[in-house]
């Protein structure tokens, strides 16, 4: 899309706990944050996506997430393309946590294994198990931030689960206790772990073992492909790598 031209219409979109999104017209949709990089709305038969906006001067790196940058509109079924820009209407202050020194040293420690707490996560839940991972000795914390795609937000004021009625009650008891993609009669459906490295785009990796494990289901894991994380990344006009 281009980053200039004149806008033909103002649509005007609110986005409301939690992820409810509606317009001017008594329309409801969805939306979905898509980590910090952008955000997809569906809404009245149309899916809106846009990466917010952010300047590079150099190695730093400023967000605006108050706005966007040009993004894509489309109908539902992928037709009547158009292009968009948007801001928001009502900015709003948030708090800021400033990187102490602290911190700054922090980051160059080296990751130390505690047994315990692993120990402490098997203890309080049986769905999965937590080990040890030998791969990560000797980095630092650092570089552990780095490989988890950075700093994780902060959100306040956590809302509550929703209360459990006896209608959902009633259809989780015809659910198994357990189900395991890795083990479905004998079959693994799942493709194998690929390690990420220092790779920050953690959605290629998520979203092609997805598809795989999605084939190897389809076809009663007659086809078991590996498909390219790189593709995403270097060859799609749509995304930022």
């Amino acid at each position: 899309c281009p980053h200039a031209g004149k806008a033909v219409q103002v649509v005007r979109l609110h986005l409301l706990k939690m992820n409810v999104a509606a317009d001017e017209k008594g329309n409801q949709g969805t939306f979905t944050i898509i980590y910090n990089q952008g955000f997809e709305v569906v809404l009245a038969g149309y899916k809106w996506f846009a990466f917010f906006n952010f300047t590079q001067v150099g190695t730093v790196v400023t967000s605006l997430c108050a706005e966007t940058r040009a993004g894509w509109v489309h109908d539902v079924l992928g037709r009547n393309w158009a292009c968009f820009r948007g801001r928001q209407v009502k900015p709003r202050s948030w708090r800021a946590h400033a990187a102490c020194l602290l911190a700054k040293q922090v980051r160059h420690m080296l990751y130390e294994h505690n047994a315990a707490f692993v120990q402490r996560v098997n203890d309080a839940q049986r769905s999965w198990r937590a080990v040890r991972y030998p791969l990560y000795d000797g980095l630092s914390l650092g570089e552990l931030t780095r490989r988890a795609g950075g700093r994780a937000s902060r959100i306040h004021g956590r809302p509550k689960p929703a209360v459990v009625t006896e209608e959902t009650r009633r259809l989780a008891s015809s659910l198994p206790t357990s189900w395991d993609w890795r083990n479905v009669n004998g079959i693994n459906y799942v493709s194998p772990i690929r390690n990420q490295g220092s790779c920050g785009s953690c959605y290629s990796f998520s979203s092609m073992a997805m598809l795989e494990a999605r084939i190897r289901i389809l076809t009663n894991a007659s086809q078991t492909p590996i498909l390219s994380t790189q593709q995403i990344v270097s060859c799609s006009k749509f995304s930022q790598g």
